[in-house]
């Protein structure tokens, strides 16, 4: 008897039934074709990344942790190109037929070879929570990304003791009827 699929073949089998969907959904896209041509290449490159990811923690080489960078400003704004939604189950609202697509992950993400995998490595949620959110499926507690830690509160800051105010320097004031005074002439030396 053959030994169940590993969880990368069953993902590249939820994905290329949904590259499937997207071919016969195509010809009739339209304006949405290009949308379409760019969700078609996100699944394919994820149905590789993910692969190569579990074919490494399965050889035991899991990431090491980096410490966090700075991000660095853009200094150009990027060109305009085609984007995909962004919105949560925005793909059964785009391909009436993507709603299978979403039982079976949510079905995959319940297989206990997954749940093993994600729970040894799992950084592989950065593959799989993007599908969940279009699909419409929510992520189970293994695939939400781990809390940052706590960062240092600032000390705060030392409280100023209220002085009393300070009156404003002003000339002593003029009487009435007297002129100013002239001013000194400098002494001639002859």
């Amino acid at each position: 008897m053959a030994s169940p699929p590993g969880p990368a073949v069953w993902l590249h089998g939820i994905l290329f039934h949904l590259r499937a969907v997207i071919a016969a959904r195509q010809p009739s896209a339209g304006a949405a074709a290009p949308v379409l041509g760019l969700l078609w290449s996100r699944l394919h490159r994820l149905s590789r990344r993910f692969a190569a990811a579990v074919a490494r923690v399965e050889a035991g080489k899991l990431p090491r942790k980096r410490p966090a960078r700075a991000r660095a400003e853009v200094a150009e704004p990027r060109p305009a190109y085609p984007r995909l939604p962004q919105g949560f189950a925005w793909l059964h609202r785009a391909i009436p037929g993507a709603g299978s697509a979403g039982s079976q992950m949510q079905h995959f993400l319940a297989q206990p070879e997954t749940v093993a995998l994600l729970t040894a490595a799992p950084h592989l949620g950065r593959h799989l929570r993007p599908l969940c959110r279009m699909l419409g499926v929510p992520p189970p507690p293994l695939l939400r990304p781990a809390e940052p830690p706590a960062r240092a509160k600032p000390a705060a800051p030392a409280r100023r003791v209220a002085r009393p105010p300070v009156p404003p320097v002003t000339s002593p004031p003029r009487r009435p009827g007297l002129a100013p005074p002239a001013p000194r002439a400098a002494a001639k030396s002859g």
